[in-house]
C-alpha cells in the first residue's frame, strides 16, 4: 500500500470514529445533556470529517458536511434549541454523513434525493434561528454544483455578494493575558473548507480583540490564483483565558496555516511595566549608572543566545510577513489524518500537555501472529514442565521452580496479549440507534433505546462476530415484541416502548440481555404456528420453556406477510447458529403482557479458558472451569436409579441429575460404577444444575482453544479442542449441550425428583 493510501485508509478509520462520537453526543443532547461540551464535540466531529475529506476531494461529502456544521454552529451559538424536531434532523442528517463517507470509501453513490431534502431542512433550522424565511427546496441533485466544489455559508445561492462582518455582538470581557497573534492561512486551509472568519469570530469569544487584515501581498487581478491564500491577519487580544486556551481555537487549522502566538508584556496607554522583567532589569541599570557614563547594553549574540529561549522587548508586528509556525505544519495529504486524531482524543484538545493516553494503529493481522505465537508458548511450556516431572525431576529443585517461575511469566505474557486484543462493546452497541429508528420508522412505532455496560471489554473477534446477531435481535424486540402505540395506551402502558441492551461479565463469560416491555411472546400462538408449519407434532406436550424456543426453528415465523422486517423465516434462527458458533449459548424468558428478555452469553475470549483436565473413559477431556460449582466422590446410599438408565445424586438437601460423560459423549455403552468416580457439580447458563460423572481428574490448567469446527466439523457436546503437553489433542467439553441434553432425554428431571422425594 502506497503512502497515499495509506493515509486515506487512517482517514476513514478516524471517520468512523467522529461519526461514532457525533451520534453519541446527539443522543446525549436528545436526553438532555445540551451542555457546551457535549455540543462542541459533535461540531467537531463533522468539523473533523469535513477537514479531512476536503483534502481528498470528496466533493459531496464535504459540501452535506459544511452545511450540517453550519447548523451546528447556530446550535453552539445558542441561537438554535435542541428541540425534538431538530435532533430528530440532526440525527437523520447524522446517517446520511455516515452514508456519504461508506460511499467516498466503497464506492457507489448516495441518495442524492434524501441528501438534497436533509440539505433543506438543515438551511430551513438555521434560517430558524435567525429569525429568516426558510428557503425554497431544491430540486434531488442540486444539491451541489456540477463543476466542482463552491463552498458558501450553506445557507442561500452560490453566487458572491459582499457583506460586512460585525463581530461585536461575540466580544467576550477582556482581561489581565495581553496576546500578539499573527494569523495566515495557507491554501491548504481554504482547500479544506476551514475559514478565517470563523476562526477569528472564536477568536472575539476569548475577550477584548482588534484585528487587522494586511492585504499587501494580494497581486493584481490577472495574477490572482483562486485557491490561493493571501491574507494575513494580526490580532491584540485581551483575555482572562490561558495560552492553551486561546490555541485551542486554532487546534483544527494549526497545520494548515502560519500561526504566532507571543505573551505582551507591554503596558498599556504607553505607560512603562515596572514588573516586565526586561524593563526591571533596564531601570536598574539606569539607576546604578552615574549621569556622566553611558549605559552599557549586552551585545545582541550575548543578550539572546541562539539555543535559547527568545526573549525579547516586544514590537509591533509587521502584517505582512507572519513569524514561522509555532508548530511545524505536516504535509499536506498527512493533515486530515493529524488533525482528526487530535480531535479523537476525547478531551478536545489537540496539542500536547494534557493527560491523554497515547494509542498507536496496529494490523489486527499482527495481534492475532502474536496471540498465535503466545499460544504455542503456552503449550511448549507445559510440555516442558511435563518432560521435567516425568523425568524424575523433585519439585523443589531449583530447574522445578525456574518452570514454576516461567508459568507464572507466560500467563502474564499471555493475559498482556489478550489484553490488547479487548475492546469494549460500545464499538457495537453504537450502531444500535441508528437500527432502532430505521426499524421504528418503517414498523410506525415509537420507541427509546436504553444501553448498559457498554464499557464491558470483550475480546475482538467475538466484537466483529456480534453485529449480526444484535441486530436480529433488536429488529424482532421492536417488530414482534412491542406493540403499536393505541396498544400500548389501551394496554395502561407509556405509547413509546423501551428496548434495553445491556452488557456485564458474569462467571467468566460476556453476558448481553435483550430486553423489551411489549406484549411477551404468545405461546398458544407459537405452537399453533409450529404445529401448521409442520415443525413440530400436534400432539407434542411441550412446556413454556420449550415453546418460546421454537421461534429459533429455521422457517419460524409469526408475521402474517411478508414485509421489510420480516416474515420469511429467517432471523432468529441465524441468531442461534451464530452463538453457537462463538461457543455460546441463548435463552429466552418471557412475561405475557410485560416483555421479554432474550440472554446472550458468550467467553470472553476465543484463545484461551481454564479448564479442569478430567479422564473419561481412555480419554482425556477439558471441563471449564467457569462452569464448575464443586467436586465429590458420591456415596453408594446418594444415588438414586429410576427409569432404566437414568439417574439423580443427592448433594446435601438437592438432587440433580447424574450425567455420565462417558456414555454421553459416545466413548462408553456400560453405564459407569457412581461410586467409582467423581462428580463435578456444574451449573449451565440458565442457571440448571447437573453432576458429570468422569473416571479422575488430573489438574487444572489454562489451555489455548483450538477450534473444532473450523479444524474438523461440529460435534455434539464439544464446544473446541486443545493441545496437551504431552503433545495429545484434548476435547472440550460444551456444559451448556450436555446438561441440556441430560435433561431432554426422557423428560426424566421432574419426574425422577418426585420419584426421589416419595
Amino acid at each position: 500500500m502506497d503512502a497515499m493510501a495509506e493515509i486515506r485508509a487512517t482517514f476513514f478509520e478516524e471517520c468512523a470514529e467522529q461519526l461514532a462520537d457525533l451520534e453519541a453526543g446527539l443522543l446525549a443532547i436528545e436526553n438532555g445533556e445540551a451542555d457546551s461540551d457535549t455540543v462542541n464535540a459533535v461540531f467537531r466531529a463533522v468539523h473533523s470529517i469535513k477537514g479531512g475529506a476536503g483534502a481528498f476531494s470528496l466533493d459531496d461529502l464535504v459540501h452535506f458536511a459544511h452545511v450540517f456544521e453550519t447548523t451546528l454552529d447556530e446550535m453552539r451559538s445558542g441561537r438554535l434549541d435542541s428541540s425534538e424536531k431538530v435532533l430528530k434532523i440532526m440525527l437523520r442528517s447524522a446517517d446520511a454523513l455516515a452514508d456519504l463517507v461508506t460511499v467516498a470509501r466503497d464506492g457507489g453513490s448516495a441518495d442524492a434525493e434524501r441528501n438534497a431534502g436533509l440539505i433543506d431542512e438543515l438551511k430551513g433550522l438555521v434560517a430558524l434561528a435567525k429569525g429568516e424565511e426558510p428557503p425554497a427546496p431544491k430540486a434531488a441533485g442540486a444539491s451541489a454544483p456540477s463543476d466542482g466544489p463552491v463552498y458558501d455559508d450553506g445557507m442561500g445561492d452560490l453566487d458572491f455578494t459582499p457583506v460586512a462582518v460585525d463581530l461585536g455582538d461575540l466580544m467576550g470581557i477582556g482581561g489581565d493575558n495581553r496576546f500578539r497573534i499573527v494569523f495566515k492561512p495557507s491554501p491548504r486551509m481554504y482547500a479544506k473548507a476551514n475559514e478565517a472568519n470563523r476562526v477569528l469570530r472564536d477568536v472575539y469569544t476569548l475577550g477584548e480583540a482588534k484585528v487587522a487584515c494586511n492585504i499587501s501581498e494580494v497581486p493584481l487581478l490577472p495574477a490572482i490564483d483562486p485557491e490561493g491564500a493571501y491574507l494575513t491577519f494580526t490580532i491584540e487580544l485581551s483575555t482572562a483565558e490561558s495560552e492553551e486556551k486561546v490555541r485551542e481555537v486554532f487546534e483544527f487549522v494549526e497545520f494548515d496555516c502560519d500561526l504566532t502566538i507571543e505573551a505582551v508584556h507591554d503596558a498599556p496607554d504607553g505607560e512603562i511595566d515596572a514588573d516586565d522583567p526586561d524593563i526591571a532589569d533596564i531601570l536598574a541599570r539606569i539607576r546604578a549608572t552615574p549621569d556622566d557614563e553611558p549605559l552599557e547594553t549586552p551585545a545582541k549574540d550575548e543578550e539572546e543566545p541562539k539555543d535559547a529561549p527568545e526573549m525579547r522587548e516586544p514590537e509591533e508586528p509587521k502584517a505582512t510577513a507572519a513569524a514561522p509556525a509555532a508548530r511545524t505544519p505536516a504535509p499536506a495529504p498527512a493533515a486530515p489524518a493529524a488533525a482528526a486524531k487530535a480531535d479523537a482524543g476525547g478531551d478536545g484538545k489537540g496539542g500536547a500537555g494534557g493527560g491523554a493516553a497515547q494509542t498507536i494503529r496496529v494490523d489486527l493481522e499482527r495481534v492475532d501472529r502474536l496471540i498465535d505465537l503466545v499460544g504455542e508458548l503456552v503449550i511448549h511450556q507445559v510440555m516442558l514442565s511435563q518432560r521435567a516431572y516425568q523425568a524424575g525431576l523433585a519439585r523443589a529443585s531449583d530447574v522445578a521452580v525456574g518452570f514454576d517461575e516461567l508459568e507464572q511469566l507466560t500467563r502474564e505474557i499471555q493475559d498482556s496479549v489478550m489484553a490488547i486484543r479487548a475492546q469494549p462493546v460500545k464499538s457495537v452497541f453504537q450502531r444500535l440507534p441508528r437500527l432502532v429508528r430505521e426499524v421504528a420508522d418503517i414498523s410506525g412505532k415509537q420507541v427509546r433505546l436504553i444501553t448498559e455496560g457498554e464499557w464491558t471489554e470483550v475480546d475482538k473477534t467475538v466484537i466483529e462476530r456480534l453485529a449480526d446477531p444484535l441486530t436480529h435481535m433488536i429488529r424482532n424486540a421492536i417488530d414482534h415484541g412491542l406493540e403499536k402505540p393505541a396498544d400500548r395506551l389501551a394496554a395502561g402502558k407509556a405509547e413509546e416502548g423501551v428496548v434495553r441492551v445491556a452488557a456485564m461479565h458474569r462467571s467468566g463469560r460476556i453476558v448481553i440481555e435483550i430486553s423489551d416491555d411489549g406484549a411477551g411472546i404468545n405461546r398458544k400462538r407459537v405452537k399453533e404456528i409450529a404445529i401448521k408449519k409442520g415443525l413440530i407434532p400436534a400432539e407434542a406436550n411441550l412446556s413454556d420453556e420449550e415453546i418460546d424456543n421454537l421461534i429459533f426453528l429455521p422457517g419460524f415465523s409469526t408475521a402474517e406477510k411478508i414485509s421489510s422486517l420480516s416474515g420469511r423465516g429467517v432471523g432468529m434462527d441465524v441468531v442461534k447458529r451464530s452463538i453457537q458458533a462463538l461457543g455460546g449459548r441463548v435463552s429466552i424468558a418471557s412475561k405475557p403482557g410485560r416483555g421479554s428478555t432474550f440472554t446472550m452469553s458468550l467467553p470472553l475470549t476465543l484463545a484461551v479458558l481454564d479448564g479442569m483436565i478430567v479422564s473419561v473413559g481412555d480419554q482425556t477431556v477439558v471441563v471449564p472451569l467457569t462452569a464448575i460449582i464443586e467436586t465429590l466422590q458420591p456415596k453408594a446410599s446418594e444415588v438414586k436409579s429410576f427409569g432404566g438408565d437414568a439417574r439423580l445424586v443427592q448433594v446435601r438437601d438437592t438432587f440433580m441429575p447424574l450425567v455420565d460423560v462417558a456414555r454421553e459423549l459416545g466413548y462408553s455403552y456400560e453405564l459407569a460404577n457412581a461410586t467409582g468416580g467423581v462428580a463435578i457439580l456444574v451449573e449451565a447458563e440458565n442457571g440448571a444444575r447437573s453432576a458429570l460423572l468422569v473416571d479422575a481428574i488430573q489438574g487444572q490448567r489454562q489451555v489455548v482453544i483450538k477450534s473444532l469446527e473450523a479444524n474438523y466439523g461440529r460435534v455434539p457436546g464439544i464446544a473446541a479442542a486443545t493441545i496437551l503437553g504431552d503433545g495429545r489433542v484434548a476435547l472440550i467439553l460444551d456444559v451448556d449441550a450436555v446438561v441440556a441434553t441430560s435433561r431432554v432425554e426422557g423428560n426424566f428431571f421432574n419426574s425422577g425428583m418426585q420419584h426421589a422425594a416419595e
